[in-house]
C-alpha cells in the first residue's frame, strides 16, 4: 500500500473537522449567550440605572440626557411627550433646576426580553424640593423605563415616564 492517504481517509478527516468545527462554533455561541444572556443584561441595566440616579444628583442636563437613545421619548408628568433630544433636554432641565431637588429611584423589577435585545424596568422614585415660598415639598412615586441594546452592544434608555402616587392638588377657586 502507498503513503498517500486513501480518498476515503481524506473524507473521514474533513467529516471530523468539520464536525469539530460546528461543535466549537456552536459551543462557544452558547457560552458567550450565557455570559451576555438575561441575567447579564439584567446586572447591566440596574448598573446603568444606578449611575443615571449619580448622574441625576449631579444636576447635569447632558449627564442625565446621555442615558437616551437618540430616538428616545420621554413622557414626563404634566407635561407633553418628548421626542427629541432638544425636548428631552428641556424637559431634564426644567426637573434638575427646581431648587432644593434631591431626586433618586431605584428599580423594583427588570425583564429582559429573550431576544436580549429590549428590558423594561419598574421602580418607585422619591422627590424633594422647595416650593416657591421656600418650604419643603416631598414627593414619591413610580417610573417605567424600557432599554434597547445598541449597535455597539451598549444599553440606552429608549422610553421614561414616572408619576406621583400622591393625589392631585386641589384646584384653587376663582
Amino acid at each position: 500500500m502507498s503513503n498517500a492517504l486513501s480518498s476515503t481517509a481524506i473524507r473521514d478527516v474533513v467529516q471530523v473537522v468539520g464536525l469539530s468545527c460546528v461543535l466549537l462554533v456552536t459551543g462557544c455561541s452558547s457560552v458567550r449567550q450565557r455570559m451576555s444572556g438575561p441575567a447579564a443584561a439584567e446586572a447591566t441595566i440596574r448598573r446603568l440605572d444606578a449611575a443615571w440616579v449619580k448622574a441625576a444628583e449631579t444636576k447635569q442636563v447632558d449627564a442625565w440626557v446621555d442615558f437616551y437613545a437618540d430616538d428616545a421619548v420621554v413622557l414626563p408628568p404634566n407635561e407633553a411627550m418628548a421626542t427629541t433630544k432638544d425636548a428631552i433636554r428641556k424637559s431634564v432641565a426644567g426637573l434638575l433646576s427646581l431648587p432644593g431637588l434631591a431626586l433618586t429611584w431605584e428599580p423594583t423589577k427588570v425583564e429582559v426580553a429573550a431576544s436580549g435585545d429590549l428590558a423594561y424596568l419598574y421602580g418607585v422614585y422619591q422627590l424633594k424640593m422647595l416650593d416657591e415660598k421656600g418650604a419643603p415639598v416631598s414627593d414619591y412615586g413610580k417610573n417605567v423605563e424600557i432599554w434597547k441594546r445598541q449597535p455597539n452592544g451598549g444599553w440606552k434608555c429608549i422610553v421614561d415616564t414616572w408619576n406621583s402616587d400622591l393625589p392631585p392638588a386641589p384646584v384653587a377657586a376663582n
